[in-house]
């Protein structure tokens, strides 16, 4: 009797959220997964963190925000990582599916840059002509229809996996949404033939071997072999290159805020956590990976 109680005891503390180590310290494991964009800004978060309550291990997976907000509403994490904000009806799942409301915290802003080869000479875009090239209404297809004077030939378009939050920010900013009728409020078809880059790594890697190409990912991701486009909301207006300032103060057309959700109100371990996250000392973390911290 004594010995089956002791052994369920011991099953106990192995399946709560915190475990019992030898020194009888209690161990604290969070799972978050979600958005590439965010994934290497979470993981640099996490391994700060780790020193500043050791007793607590953070670990980041990625596969973008929908996968995230799904692994959340299934109970396999406790934080999801977003590059978007939660749809309603993602929000209504988790409420039938849990019973509690998901929470929302903003962690970082981002400003969703335009990447060309570092050998194309355009200097800067508008969202007028990324549209004529990214959506299924535009008619550009060659760099001559973009700018006279500059690389000549078809353009490569790179764009992100449909279940990224990245993917569906751009799509909502640079190819708009439905006026009246039954697609009302949805927003509008990308164009057909659009290379989708799995992974930020991927599109760098993809621009950096492909002259023709341009791209759209977080600015966290540029590299010597790629460059940003500086950004104007409409053909004639200044452009504007990516930047922290300009992030902040949504000067940049193409700046976003970034995430963190977790169903119900978290746990002690988990809101010391995300509040540190959102302390100065972890908004300085946020920055030295990259990334735009909170104004």
């Amino acid at each position: 009797m004594i010995r089956s109680l002791f052994i369920c005891m011991l099953a106990l503390c192995a399946a709560a959220l915190g475990s019992c180590g030898r020194s009888g310290v209690r161990k604290v494991q969070i799972n978050a997964a979600g958005s590439t964009t965010l994934g290497p800004v979470v993981t640099m978060l996490a391994e700060t963190y780790r020193k500043v309550d050791p007793t607590v291990s953070v670990t980041v997976s990625l596969g973008g925000s929908g996968q995230g907000i799904n692994e959340l509403k299934e109970g396999r994490i406790q934080i999801a990582n977003s590059s978007r904000k939660m749809k309603p009806e993602e929000a209504e799942e988790i409420r039938k599916k849990v019973g509690q409301e998901p929470r929302e915290f903003e962690v970082a802003i981002d400003a969703l840059a335009v990447y060309v080869h570092r050998d194309n000479p355009l200097m800067e875009i508008s969202i007028d002509q990324l549209r004529s090239m990214y959506s299924a209404e535009g008619d550009v297809t060659t760099w001559e229809g973009v700018a006279p004077g500059g690389l000549r030939g078809s353009i490569r378009l790179l764009g992100r996996e449909t279940n990224s939050g990245t993917y569906e920010y751009f799509g909502e900013m640079v190819n708009g949404k439905y006026g009246e009728g039954p697609n009302e409020g949805k927003v509008k078809d990308f164009r057909v033939g659009i290379a989708e880059m799995n992974s930020s790594q991927a599109v760098v890697d993809t621009l950096t071997s492909t002259r023709n190409s341009v791209a759209y990912d977080g600015m966290a991701f540029k590299t010597d072999t790629v460059k940003w486009l500086a950004v104007s909301r409409k053909a004639g207006e200044p452009a504007v290159l990516p930047s922290v300032a300009d992030a902040q103060s949504g000067r940049y057309p193409l700046s976003r805020k970034l995430y963190m959700y977790t169903v119900g109100e978290p746990s002690a371990e988990l809101k010391r956590f995300i509040d540190w996250v959102r302390s100065a000392e972890g908004q300085k973390v946020v920055a030295e990976a990259h990334c735009v911290p909170l104004p």
